[in-house]
């Protein structure tokens, strides 16, 4: 689809993980496709060096595994090596977004590296989007024209969905180091009755997942809300209400086709164990959880959430008619076992550090800010090596966000001052990197120079 509309399309997705968050934004990226980009100069140019340093960060962190001799045991997802892959949230100062990189080695465990850059960052993306804060994003004057969404699913069905899901480091594992044979549901269910057996990790999802809705509840109002349950089951009229939310009038042939792009297949790039074969079923986590997981959700203040949108109050499962898989786990809680049957413990350790759990009560490391990363959470078994990959973030991403600052410091409102801002860009950053990086550099000016020459082009005027 072409642009047709001339007037800019500010979408705002916001939602919990497994929530149908990436359905959401996948139908909206679409639909985002018959406006013109948005942004102005001054965006445009920061797009060009976002894109142009896009891998300085993460090649000076494979350059400290191939240092150290290990680059052919890292474990780290093409999502999480661009500049703006992983996670995404607003740091409190709204002057700062935030991404989380999980960074694994074969035999060594993981960390978790938050990078923060300026805020309009997120605007190289035709969507904003974030899994945190929602409130914060309701208060910014910066978001206030912004179209805001939010993914909803019924709490339980998002807790399951979790407990099954397979994140980007996990996949990259999968793909990169185990036989391809084995890459099959039986990973997703031996790895599931650890996480439902452990009621300590599913207190934890569950204790996530309460906070993000009492962030998210007293902004409610704020929110056009996509139920997932609804663009399984109705996904025509769902996607033609997302239309009209922008402002768009979408034919139904045409939301039909979108949804065939969208239906049961895995969105996430790199990362290609996001989507679970064979489910994406309405109701499934009736087969899988059991009564005292109903039990924690209840517990933990989740069913006023139920409630309010529309998926009513908890009920128990009838016991008799438990599946094997939730008759095994039953019997396990009631017997206080934790059922671990993971040999590949470099799987059980990268499919556990997970970005949507309350991890307080699991011994991992933690420390605070610098000034551009933060080493969150890690069991990085070479501590020299994990604090040599923080330096190193940390120095690469000052270098990136100097260049990136300047730009949105600078003034390109008229051809004068755009030009003299780019010329300082120049004189400032160039030697600021090295081999390809400073090749991208240069050529990212180069660019820039030609958008501003079209930027400040005399329009034509025909009789």
């Amino acid at each position: 689809m072409r642009p047709v509309i001339q007037r800019p399309c500010l979408p705002l997705v916001i939602g919990a993980p497994r929530s149908g968050f990436v359905l959401c934004l996948s139908v909206l990226q679409h639909l985002a496709m018959l406006f013109p980009p948005k942004g102005d100069l001054r965006q445009g140019v920061l797009n060009l060096f976002v894109s142009g340093l896009n891998d300085v960060i993460a090649s000076g962190i494979r350059g400290v595994f191939a240092r150290h001799g290990m680059a052919d045991k890292m474990v780290y997802n093409g999502n999480f090596q661009q500049l703006r892959g992983g996670p995404s949230w607003l740091r409190r100062d709204g002057l700062r977004a935030s991404f989380r990189k999980y960074i694994g080695m074969v035999g060594a465990g993981d960390l978790s590296l938050n990078i923060s850059h300026p805020r309009q960052v997120l605007d190289q993306d035709r969507i904003v989007s974030s899994h945190t804060d929602p409130a914060l994003w309701v208060e910014l004057p910066e978001y206030a024209d912004y179209v805001k969404f939010s993914s909803i699913r019924n709490p339980p069905g998002i807790l399951n969905s979790a407990c099954f899901s397979l994140n980007a480091l996990t996949s990259e594992y999968i793909q990169r180091f185990m036989p391809q044979e084995k890459d099959n549901d039986e990973i997703r269910q031996v790895l599931g009755i650890y996480k439902l057996t452990d009621l300590t990790f599913f207190e934890g999802l569950a204790s996530f997942l309460k906070t993000y809705f009492d962030q998210f509840m007293p902004v409610r109002d704020k929110f056009h809300i996509m139920r997932w349950e609804d663009l399984i089951t109705a996904p025509i009229p769902t996607i033609k209400a997302m239309g009209q939310a922008i402002s768009l009038d979408v034919a139904d042939p045409v939301c039909a086709g979108i949804w065939a792009k969208l239906d049961h297949v895995n969105l996430t790039g790199h990362h290609k164990h996001n989507y679970r074969v064979g489910k994406g079923i309405v109701g499934d986590w009736q087969r899988s959880l059991t009564n005292h997981h109903l039990e924690i959700i209840r517990k933990k203040g989740l069913e006023p959430a139920m409630k309010e949108f529309g998926y009513g109050p908890i009920e128990y499962l009838d016991e008799s008619q438990y599946t094997d898989y939730q008759k095994e786990i039953d019997d396990c809680i009631r017997r206080g076992e934790v059922r671990d049957r993971t040999a590949d413990r470099d799987l059980f350790g990268f499919a556990f550090n997970k970005s949507n759990i309350d991890a307080s009560k699991f011994q991992f490391r933690r420390f605070p800010w610098k000034t551009h990363t933060q080493l969150e959470r890690s069991c990085f078994g070479d501590i020299a090596m994990e604090q040599e990959i923080w330096e190193v973030a940390e120095d690469t991403t000052g270098r990136v966000n100097a260049v990136l600052d300047e730009i949105v410091q600078g003034d390109y409102h008229i051809a004068r001052t755009a030009n003299a801002a780019i010329d300082q860009l120049e004189k400032k950053f160039s030697g600021s990197f090295a081999g390809a990086d400073n090749s991208n550099f240069t050529q990212s000016l180069q660019y820039a120079r030609e958008l501003t020459r079209h930027y400040f082009m005399p329009v034509p005027v025909h009789s």
